[in-house]
């Protein structure tokens, strides 16, 4: 007997497409295929694929804060925000695909997709909060992080660490540069 289609199987397979093919790859007959029904079968679930893809961007993000969030759990300050940094670049590591939905946003403005987005960037503004920044100088930091994590997961991806080098150390010696740099920004009082 075949399983029983949901937006829950439909979203299940989506989301194998994108992390193994890429989000360009996604179409419904695609879909339709892997589930092993006609196509016109997926409009009793959804209105197209503009709504898969939106199903799949608020589901990235969802999955990138539980992420981010429990690799904060009982951690705080530095061991805090590399967590967060690791736990980011695990998240590209095991979904390729859905991650870049997390960076290119095709509705950015939908309340959905703003509200899980906004608490995203509010779990590093908590783990910050001991730092004392404005919050222009938390949001640089911010993105700093998210920059490091993004380039070291894009160049593993892409094959740009052959060395016989840990590449772990090098990413925790890049968290605590900039964690570091920080630090002494603030301790010279020159972060803005």
């Amino acid at each position: 007997m075949r399983e029983k289609i949901t937006k829950q199987t439909i979203l299940q397979v989506s989301t194998e497409i994108v992390n193994q093919q890429g989000f360009e790859a996604l179409t419904l007959a695609k879909v339709a295929k892997t589930l092993k029904i006609k196509t016109p079968s997926l409009y009793n679930h959804l209105s197209g694929l503009k709504e898969l893809k939106y199903m799949l961007t608020l589901n990235a993000l969802n999955q990138l804060k539980h992420a981010i969030t429990s690799a904060a759990i009982g951690k705080s300050g530095e061991r805090a925000l590399k967590a967060i940094g690791f736990a980011q670049i695990q998240f590209m590591r095991e979904n390729p695909g859905l991650y870049g939905l997390t960076i290119s946003i095709p509705d950015s403005c939908d309340p959905q997709i703003a509200q899980v987005s906004s608490e995203i960037i509010a779990i590093f503004l908590r783990v910050l909060e001991p730092y004392h920044l404005r919050e222009a100088s938390a949001i640089h930091f911010v993105r700093g992080l998210r920059a490091l994590s993004h380039g070291f997961s894009t160049l593993e991806k892409q094959g740009g660490f052959n060395m016989n080098i840990p590449l772990e150390k090098s990413i925790d010696l890049a968290f605590d540069t900039l964690i570091r740099g920080l630090i002494g920004a603030l301790s010279v009082n020159t972060m803005r």
